[in-house]
């Protein structure tokens, strides 16, 4: 990334706040997936506009996550693995963000999902 991209990032982007997602949840926005770690606590520097959200967490019953890239003439799959391959179903939704926004969404563990505060 440019210095001056990354610079107006931090400037105007939007954070995503993510407070007590359990432990190696994944989580992602767009294109980019991630598996929350024991310090994450969210993403920053994302681009003001529409965005999709979406987490699978990791959960005793023995629904799994298959995650299907499509390429160009090839098909590749891959299942995450974590602490074993048992994942909840996958929760996605749209926001619209706005120039240095902070969204704050905190973890109900009864019923396994982002709720916004």
């Amino acid at each position: 990334m440019e210095p001056e991209t990354a610079l107006e990032l931090v400037r105007n982007g939007v954070t995503l706040l993510l407070l007590d997602v359990p432990q190696f949840t994944l989580i992602g926005i767009d294109t980019q997936m991630f598996s929350m770690g024991p310090v994450f606590k969210g993403i920053k520097m994302i681009p003001p506009g529409p965005h999709y959200v979406y987490y699978c967490s990791s959960n005793r019953s023995s629904c799994s996550l298959m995650v299907q890239i499509v390429v160009p003439r090839d098909t590749m799959e891959i299942s995450p693995i974590r602490d074993g391959s048992e994942f909840s179903q996958t929760v996605g939704f749209f926001i619209d963000t706005r120039p240095s926004e902070v969204i704050v969404g905190k973890w109900d563990q009864q019923s396994e999902r982002l709720v916004k505060l």
